[in-house]
């Protein structure tokens, strides 16, 4: 399954893994005057949450049939179409009725949603090296429940980190430097050749 990725595909995730993060970090490093606007005008930004609302919801709704099936056989078919009516009632409550900081609390739903494919591919990844990943994505995981709960927290963390242009480009070239490591990780350390048997 897509959602729960195995080991082999590490390479592949740690990669896209890195490239995000490059991806989300470039514009503070090249022109951070630029960026401390862009990235200070995200928390009160209403069509990204609204867009990262649906993408939430959505993976959630992809996910729930395996959950259903594996603990509830018996009920799996009666509440599979009433999913898709939950499912657009969530995300039009959660983009109208809560417009203040929902891009901050949407942001956080994917940093809790993204870890799962994260550990599933790591658990049994052959390469010691894994346990970068795990920590990376443990630690996105818990940063996401408090932007969930809290979304301030996730806005005071972006005033901080983009105060000045200089601490705007130190703070993105950090991020790049530790995005270029999950690329190297990526493309060194976690491709396995086939065969490669799991470590359970």
């Amino acid at each position: 399954m897509f959602l729960k990725p195995d080991f082999p595909a590490l390479a592949g995730i740690s990669v896209a893994l890195g490239g995000v993060a490059a991806a989300l970090a470039l514009p503070g490093a090249v022109k951070p005057a630029l960026a401390m606007r862009l990235y200070r005008a995200f928390p009160r930004s209403v069509w990204p949450g609204r867009v990262f609302s649906a993408i939430a919801f959505a993976w959630t709704a992809a996910w729930a049939p395996s959950f259903i099936v594996e603990f509830a056989p018996s009920a799996a078919e009666k509440l599979f179409p009433a999913l898709q009516f939950i499912l657009v009632g969530m995300v039009l409550a959660t983009c109208f009725a809560l417009p203040d900081l929902l891009s901050c609390r949407a942001a956080g739903m994917l940093m809790v949603l993204v870890p799962t494919p994260l550990l599933s591919a790591a658990q049994w990844h052959p390469s010691p090296c894994r346990y970068f990943v795990i920590a990376a994505a443990y630690a996105m995981a818990v940063c996401g429940m408090f932007f969930i709960a809290k979304p301030w927290l996730m806005r005071d963390a972006i005033f901080f980190c983009t105060a000045s242009p200089r601490r705007t480009r130190c703070v993105a070239a950090a991020c790049l430097a530790v995005a270029a490591f999950f690329v190297a990780l990526g493309l060194v350390a976690f491709p396995v050749a086939p065969g490669t048997a799991a470590l359970r």
